[in-house]
């Protein structure tokens, strides 16, 4: 048994990453289990694919704190920055995609290219690769507050809108631009802050779109089978959101909504930030067969919402253009019962996903045997089994 991905990672090259010295891997299209004890390296692979995505991975750590190390003189040194590459497949091409650290240590700056096209920012990268993950730290996602929330809606939107990642990032990028001069009363122009605050608008509008667009493919997708996986109630409220619900065309909510910054420059100032706009939206997830707030259900209960979400995710775009996402799930099989286990392995094979897993005990992938890559992981080093590979630690 068999089966091929049409959206996968094919060859994973890593420089001077995390633990790895150097680390080459040639891939068939189908699922990957890494198995090996906690601390051998299984997650830093996770995390250098996901820097294939816009962000700064799934650990959200500083560029430089990447970079392999040794102990010189009992101090840690780098080797040098990191470099990951890979070789994605898509629409039965091949791209050549590579990231890494910038040599400069005194800048925190990394460098993209897309085959050898060097890439003014990472945002780039989601027109050519959907990448999503689910890791033990987001099991709060649910309790962390308003803007962990956000973050996994756009990072599940990405994979619908490419261009998403640009627009909140420039929509970010002038409000930081308002709240500074905002702050300074003396340089504060009022034509400079119109300018900024009609930038916002425009992409607060583009931004909140593509979320409502996104919840719709959600819960569809949540309404087809997903077997033992609960099913969710998303609701995303704000004052952009109440608008376009109510049928308010695009351009007049950029109008509105510029004018609304613009009535709120004092109590913004006040407050030292925007008080409103999408990166102030909520976005509610209730637990439809408990009826409850996910935030207010137990552990294990949040943690089948968000991975059904996640799922639900991978068949909505998997029905909309043909190619489910990359999945990185990090430790996730262990938590899982036996039921949602085998759900979720049909679906990786239903579904024709690249999903990546990783995990200690090779009894939690039973049943994955004939459609996956299985990986050994020690200290750096990395086998699949029944093949070479070139790895150094």
């Amino acid at each position: 048994m068999t089966m091929n991905a049409a959206h996968a990672i094919t060859k994973l090259t890593l420089e001077n990453f995390r633990n790895y010295r150097s680390l080459s891997l040639e891939l068939p299209a189908q699922p990957v289990v890494i198995r090996g004890v906690n601390g051998a390296g299984k997650t830093n692979i996770l995390e250098a694919l996901s820097l294939l995505a816009p962000g700064r991975g799934l650990r959200h750590a500083r560029l430089r704190d990447m970079d392999r190390a040794t102990e010189a003189q009992e101090n840690l040194r780098s080797e040098g920055p990191w470099v990951v590459a890979a070789n994605v497949l898509a629409y039965g091409e091949t791209s050549h995609m590579g990231t890494g650290r910038d040599g400069d240590a005194s800048i925190e700056k990394r460098i993209t290219k897309i085959n050898g096209e060097r890439l003014r920012g990472a945002a780039a990268l989601a027109e050519h690769v959907c990448v999503q993950w689910l890791t033990p730290a987001m099991d709060q996602v649910f309790v962390e507050g308003g803007g962990a929330r956000r973050k996994l809606l756009d990072r599940i939107v990405y994979g619908f809108a490419p261009e998403h990642a640009a627009r909140v990032s420039a929509y970010e990028g002038a409000m930081r631009d308002r709240n500074r001069l905002l702050a300074d009363r003396q340089i504060a122009d009022p034509y400079w802050l119109s300018v900024l605050e009609q930038q916002m608008a425009e992409h607060a509008v583009a931004i909140t779109l593509a979320r409502q667009e996104t919840i719709a493919r959600l819960r569809t997708a949540l309404e087809g089978e997903l077997s033992h996986f609960p099913r969710a109630i998303m609701q995303l409220e704000g004052v952009l959101e109440s608008w376009l619900e109510q049928d308010i065309p695009a351009l007049d909510a950029e109008t509105q909504f510029a004018e609304l910054l613009a009535k709120a420059r004092g109590e913004d100032t006040a407050r030292g930030r925007a008080t409103k706009g999408p990166h102030r939206s909520h976005f509610h997830v209730v637990h439809r067969e408990k009826n409850r707030a996910v935030e207010q259900c137990s552990t294990g209960e949040q943690k089948a919402v968000l991975l059904a979400l996640i799922l639900a995710a991978a068949r909505a775009r998997a029905n909309w253009c043909g190619l489910p996402p990359i999945l990185l799930l990090d430790e996730v099989i262990a938590h899982l019962d036996v039921d949602k286990r085998r759900s979720l392995f049909d679906l990786i094979q239903a579904t024709a996903i690249q999903a990546w897993m990783t995990g200690t005990d090779a009894a939690d992938f039973k049943g994955m045997e004939g459609f996956s890559t299985q990986l050994e992981v020690a200290d750096g080093a990395v086998n699949i089994i029944g093949k070479t590979v070139t790895s150094n630690a």
